[in-house]
């Protein structure tokens, strides 16, 4: 959209249009896993490879991926420092 603008010089006749500010879109940082899982800000999720895991859905998928079902009885913290240790890196979304 343009703005019209009244000058009050003589050496202008009518008006001069000039352009509104750029575009800035709207940055989301919406996150989701490759299950599609939403990633919310605090979660844990982790990074195998090139795949991006949501921490609810690691154990489903090394036992998938990597015939390894150890992690369905472990807390949190336990599945967090197995995974870095044998898999990938867990990070917590900001």
């Amino acid at each position: 959209m343009n703005v019209l603008l009244e000058v009050e010089n003589p050496m202008v006749l009518g008006r001069i249009e000039y352009p509104t500010a750029p575009y800035e879109p709207t940055v989301s940082f919406e996150m989701h896993d490759d299950f599609g899982s939403f990633i919310a800000s605090g979660d844990v999720y982790f990074e195998i490879g090139d795949a991006i895991v949501h921490i609810d859905n690691i154990s489903d998928y090394l036992a998938t991926g990597y015939k390894d079902d150890s992690t369905y009885d472990m807390s949190d913290s336990e599945v967090i420092a197995y995974v870095e240790e044998h898999y990938g890196i867990a990070h917590t979304k900001k």
